[in-house]
């Protein structure tokens, strides 16, 4: 049988190892009845995995994962159907060894036909995968099934069907890409191009990676000539280019790894062929952009909407014209003046530092003032908007509804600002992205005053909000953190609403939290 190892893949949304098999990279040919078209969930592609009902040989349908970036595997739940293990081996994730159990592989059914797999199948602790979706999964088809099929991925009609590759009109496929293997050591299926562009730089066909892929460190200094890339891990640029098409708001993570890697996110833009036994992959491009989430729940403002798709192509000039169009309405001042902060966004306007504000002036939003530092977690820091991104592509500061200035905070974040003594009041909200307000593992928001402590909210999840009502007279050095509250960090989109400095005192509220 293959032996099994564990690779490290880069960190998608779901932090998660995955069991690869070493199989030969020969095609050998299919016999059998093909699979018919199976549903496959909603999400796929829009932020969630691929997963399709699979059959066990009781009859019992479970969900597994369409992985061609791994092999195949069964959940350990399943063990006690499989009867005796055939043997034991060592598997390696995140720098972890565990010992698993092989066992001969029970038959499989999709789509009313058996599935041809390997002899043999090891058992994982699929638990942590589960969290991440809707439905406990049982199960990976990993490239040691796949590579037996052309199998056809249509996410906008979420289907996916088993094709006769020798009899089919391959042109109306799209775009053909050789698959090659991913190194003279590793059999999984690659193209030999990366997300931005490079030739050559073979890239793993991965649709067990939620993302829309990952950079080795030297192919994303060569896309942006910076001297060093970002830390491993971090998000940047969001426009790449693949066949020679460009491609917008790109999530992509930069990894240091011993390859690139082309994720479901962006596989799910077009109809996708994998053809296997022709080492043929083929790409017919169906959208601009990423397909949105259906459970990332935003709120609209209708007219803030032509001036939304000017700053998500960062068309300044056409910005302009939409906002003086928009002045002229009658559109809320709340609408107009988001508005003109989303322009001004767009501008590289040098804002001035809170100590060299002129006295006349008595308040000012920090989110139109200079900080001295600003770090986050996830993306880049922003201010008055979320940085352009793949996972949400309205710029629009909502939690619960929109707000018109704010401080775009993903944990771990801190931003620092130069008071020079000269104000006297902070004012504002804090809490999470209404997108995210179901899916973050929550966080806790400070602020520091010349050092010391002055307000700390309790754990914020969900819906719930800080207010924040702190004297700042005399100090210098006004600090925003925003902490994970729990060991894990996925999701937690956090945003400093409106954080506001005012020259004269109020009467101070007891910060807390509140629904």
């Amino acid at each position: 049988m293959s032996k099994p190892r564990v690779i490290n893949p880069p960190a998608a949304g779901l932090v998660l190892a995955f069991i690869v098999l070493c199989f030969c990279p020969a095609q050998s040919a299919l016999s059998g009845a093909l699979p018919a078209e199976v549903l496959i969930n909603p999400e796929a592609g829009r932020g969630g995995l691929l997963i399709v009902p699979v059959k066990l040989e009781s009859g019992e349908e479970v969900s597994f994962l369409v992985d061609t970036g791994s092999g195949s595997c069964l959940d350990k739940s399943l063990e006690s159907k499989l009867g005796k293990p055939v043997g034991t081996d060592t598997v390696q994730s995140w720098g972890v060894k565990t010992k698993v159990n092989v066992y001969a592989t029970p038959k499989l059914y999709l789509g009313g036909a058996a599935l041809q797999t390997g002899a043999h199948i090891v058992t994982y602790d699929l638990a942590r995968l589960s969290g991440w979706s809707d439905r406990p999964i049982k199960g990976m088809l990993g490239t040691d099934c796949l590579r037996h099929y052309c199998i056809q991925m249509d996410f906008a009609a979420g289907k996916m069907g088993f094709l006769d590759s020798e009899h089919a009109d391959r042109q109306a496929w799209g775009k053909a890409f050789p698959i090659v293997p991913l190194n003279s050591n590793d059999g999984r299926p690659a193209v030999s191009e990366n997300l931005f562009g490079a030739q050559g730089a073979n890239s793993l066909i991965d649709s067990g990676y939620n993302s829309d892929g990952w950079l080795m460190p030297k192919y994303y200094r060569q896309w942006t000539n910076e001297a060093a890339p970002p830390a491993a891990g971090q998000a940047r640029s969001p426009n790449g280019l693949f066949g020679g098409e460009k491609y917008a708001f790109m999530s992509l993570r930069v990894e240091d790894v011993e390859s690139d890697g082309i994720g479901l996110r962006f596989l799910a833009r077009h109809l996708v062929t994998l053809d296997f036994p022709n080492k043929t992959m083929y790409l017919l491009r169906q959208s601009q952009g990423p397909l949105a989430d259906p459970r990332l729940k935003t709120t609209r403002m209708e007219a803030l909407d032509p001036i939304i798709r000017d700053v998500q192509q960062e068309d300044v000039d056409a910005a302009r014209k939409a906002l003086a169009v928009l002045e002229q309405s009658d559109a809320t001042e709340l609408a107009k003046t988001v508005a003109r902060n989303l322009v001004g966004s767009l501008q590289n306007l040098t804002n001035a530092v809170p100590a060299d504000v002129p006295e006349e002036l008595a308040n000012l939003p920090l989110g139109n003032a200079r900080p001295d530092l600003a770090e986050v977690g996830w993306l880049k820091p922003a201010a008055n908007r979320i940085p352009l991104n793949a996972e949400i592509q309205s710029p629009l500061l909502d939690s619960g509804r929109i707000y018109a200035t704010g401080l775009y905070a993903h944990s771990p974040s801190h931003y620092v600002y130069n008071l020079g003594g000269k104000w006297q009041r902070l004012g504002g909200e804090a809490g999470l992205h209404t997108a995210f307000q179901g899916k973050a593992f929550g966080v806790i928001f400070l602020i520091k005053a010349d050092g010391k402590e002055v307000f700390r909210s309790e754990k914020i999840r969900g819906t719930e909000h800080a207010r924040y009502d702190v004297d700042v007279t005399g100090v210098k050095k006004l600090e925003f953190s925003v902490e994970k509250a729990v060991e894990r960090n996925g999701g937690n989109w956090a945003i400093w609403l409106e954080p506001t400095l005012f020259r004269k005192h109020s009467l101070l509220a007891s910060p807390k939290s509140h629904p």
